[in-house]
């Protein structure tokens, strides 16, 4: 091995807690993806070493796989490469012909590879916020997406103003009834006087 060719390139590839399980990554072989990565050989025939790490720290780019520029490509300023989302045959594939063809510093990277480029300090996507409307446009719809029948199918919800007012109401209604329970009680002994007396 010559001075100038040094160490080959390398690879480490995520796989423990996201990458490499079907939960996050279904559809994939990830051990037959694994197996394919640690048989890449750069053009000197050199087997291509290949690290298996628990978490690169990008889980919401699983796969994640990330080649290491060889002691030439470094030498020609080659930075590491970060690619996430390497899920397809096809990926795996680029990987090995890049890495045949010097890896990088020494070699373009393969178009198919560019969307796939990301970092270790990539930052997950925030999710598109939804437009705030007013509150007569909530009510609208929700009142168009609950609809007439379902609507009433479903009890509404009551706050503790509305609980306390249906307790006083309740205390009122007893109140009336025990007053006219009591009157009535009246109005017969009334009666049985004037009737015996």
């Amino acid at each position: 091995m010559s001075a100038v060719e040094g160490r080959p390139c390398q690879l480490t590839v995520c796989r423990g807690c996201c990458c490499g399980t079907r939960k996050k990554v279904p559809g994939v072989d990830h051990k037959a993806q694994l197996a394919r990565l640690s048989a890449i050989d750069d053009h000197s025939g050199r087997p291509v070493p290949v690290r298996t790490s628990k978490c690169l720290g990008i889980c919401f780019q699983a796969n994640v796989v990330v080649v290491q520029p060889s002691q030439a490509g470094r030498a020609a300023g080659g930075r590491p490469v970060w690619l996430g989302q390497v899920t397809e045959d096809k990926l795996v594939e680029a990987v090995d012909d890049w890495i045949f063809e010097g890896g990088p510093g020494l070699a373009p990277l393969p178009a198919v590879l560019a969307d796939h480029v990301t970092s270790k300090d990539a930052k997950k996507p925030k999710k598109s916020k939804k437009p705030k409307h007013s509150k007569a446009a909530k009510k609208e719809r929700r009142k168009a997406k609950e609809g007439g029948a379902e609507k009433a199918s479903r009890p509404k919800k009551r706050s503790d103003k509305d609980r306390e007012k249906s307790k006083k109401s309740k205390k009122k209604k007893a109140k009336k009834a025990e007053k006219a329970r009591k009157e009535a009680k009246k109005a017969r002994k009334a009666a049985t006087r004037a009737g015996g007396g």
